[in-house]
C-alpha cells in the first residue's frame, strides 16, 4: 500500500543512477584530476542526506556546497573530507563555516575584507579560493587586468588572515570555444598573480566544461549537474536520478465547448475526459507549464490543458483508455517506454529544468529508491 505521505505527490531518487554517474564521469576524467562533487541547492533537489552517502561510498574526497545548511548536512552524514563553498559568503556564514571546515570562495577585494574580518576575530587563517573574473562572468572575482587588483591578489598570499588553497573561475556559457578562451585567460591571469611553488589548486571546469573541453580540467573539476544525470554529455551514458510522481484524484468527461480552468484558460474543441492531478504552483509546478507541459498517465503522454492552480491542474486523457482515480502519474522521469525529460520540461517551462528541481525536492516528500532496471 502506498504511504499516505505519497498520496498527493512525491519525489523518487535513484541512488544507483547517481553512483553510476559518478563512476562514469570519473572514468572519463582519469586519475590525475581532483573530483569535487557539488551538492548546492540541497543536491539539486535530490537531497544531501540521500546523495552524500553515495558519494562517500564512491570515495569522493571533496564536496562543493553553497550554504552552511548544506555543509552541516554533509558533515552529519559523516563526511570527513574537504568542503568548498562555491560562492562568496556573508560574514556570519563565514564565521559559522569555520566550525564546519568550509574553504571559502573569495569574490573580490571588498569580499576579501569581509573574510579578513572573520579571520582576525577567530584568530585563525581562513582556507580560501580566490575567484578571478577571467571568463567575463562578472558575477564575482578579481579583475586582475587592473594593476591595483593584481597587486592586491599577490599580497593575499602573504596575508596571515588567509590560507590560499585555490584559485578559481566560472564559465558564463556552455560553448566549447568560449570555454577554451576562458581557460586560457584564466591560466594567463593566474600565472601573473599566483606565486611560483604556491601549490594552489586551479579549477574552473563544471560538468559541461570538464566533459566537453578536456583542457579545462586543470587540477580539479566541480561537477554538479552530471551527478544527477542532467546533461547530454558522454553520449547519453549518464542516468537521470529523479522521478516526480502523483496520482489521478478525479476523472470527468465534459462536453465540447466547455471552458476549463481559471480565467476560462481553455475551451474544449471536442467532448473530453479530463483527469485532475493534485499538484500545482505551491508544489513547484510553475504556471509557465500551463497549456504547454505534459505528464505520463498509464505510460502515455497527456497534455496539461488548464492554467495551473495552487494545488491542482488538469490533463486531457481522452485518448488513454480506462483512466481512474488512483492511477499513477509521472510528471518527470520515465514510465515504461516513455519519459518526461529535462528537454521536455525546458520546452514547456521556457527555462532550464534545474530551475524546478530544488522546489520539487524540497516541497514534496522525497524517497531514495532501488533501481527498477
Amino acid at each position: 500500500m502506498r504511504s499516505p505521505l505519497r498520496a498527493r505527490g512525491w519525489v523518487e531518487i535513484d541512488t544507483a543512477a547517481i553512483a553510476h554517474n559518478v563512476s562514469a564521469i570519473r572514468a572519463e576524467l582519469g586519475d590525475t584530476v581532483e573530483f569535487c562533487a557539488v551538492v548546492k541547492a540541497d543536491a539539486y533537489g535530490h537531497g544531501v542526506d540521500i546523495v552524500v552517502p553515495v558519494l562517500q561510498a564512491a570515495g569522493v574526497k571533496v564536496i562543493g556546497v553553497a550554504s552552511n545548511a548544506e555543509a552541516d548536512g554533509v558533515r552529519r552524514c559523516g563526511f570527513p573530507g574537504r568542503l568548498i563553498r562555491v560562492r562568496p559568503a556573508a560574514v556570519d556564514e563565514i564565521s559559522e563555516g569555520v566550525t564546519l571546515g568550509i574553504e571559502e570562495w573569495i569574490g573580490g577585494p571588498a569580499h576579501a575584507d569581509v573574510v579578513r574580518s572573520v579571520a582576525r576575530r577567530r584568530r585563525r587563517p581562513i582556507a580560501s579560493h580566490l575567484s578571478l573574473n577571467s571568463t567575463g562572468l562578472s558575477r564575482d572575482g578579481w579583475d586582475v587586468g587592473a594593476p591595483a587588483e593584481a597587486d592586491a591578489v599577490r599580497r593575499l598570499f602573504a596575508d596571515e588572515s588567509f590560507d590560499i588553497v585555490g584559485v578559481c573561475t566560472h564559465f558564463p556559457r556552455e560553448d566549447p570555444d568560449d570555454v577554451r578562451r576562458g581557460t586560457a585567460q584564466f591560466l594567463l591571469e593566474g600565472s601573473h598573480v599566483v606565486p611560483d611553488e604556491s601549490g594552489v589548486t586551479r579549477h574552473c571546469a563544471t560538468t559541461y566544461a570538464s566533459l566537453h573541453v578536456p583542457e579545462s580540467r586543470l587540477d580539479m573539476v566541480r561537477v554538479g549537474a552530471g551527478l544527477y544525470g542532467d546533461t547530454h554529455a558522454l553520449d547519453g551514458a549518464l542516468r537521470p536520478a529523479m522521478r516526480v510522481l502523483s496520482t489521478v484524484t478525479a476523472v470527468n468527461t465534459y462536453r465540447r465547448g466547455s471552458s476549463v480552468g481559471y480565467d476560462r484558460w481553455h475551451r474544449l474543441e471536442h467532448d473530453a475526459t479530463l483527469a485532475l492531478i493534485p499538484l500545482g504552483y505551491a508544489d513547484g509546478f510553475h504556471r509557465s507549464l500551463s497549456g504547454r507541459g505534459e505528464v505520463l498517465v498509464r505510460g502515455a503522454r497527456a497534455s496539461i490543458v488548464d492554467r495551473i492552480a495552487m494545488n491542482g491542474f488538469l490533463v486531457d486523457v481522452t485518448h488513454i483508455p480506462g483512466v481512474v482515480p488512483g492511477d499513477e502519474v509521472v510528471l518527470f522521469g520515465r514510465s515504461g517506454a516513455e519519459s518526461i525529460s529535462s528537454d521536455d520540461i525546458e520546452r514547456s517551462h521556457g527555462h532550464i529544468a534545474a530551475d524546478l528541481y530544488p522546489s520539487w525536492g524540497q516541497l514534496l516528500p522525497r524517497f531514495a529508491v532501488e533501481p527498477t532496471g
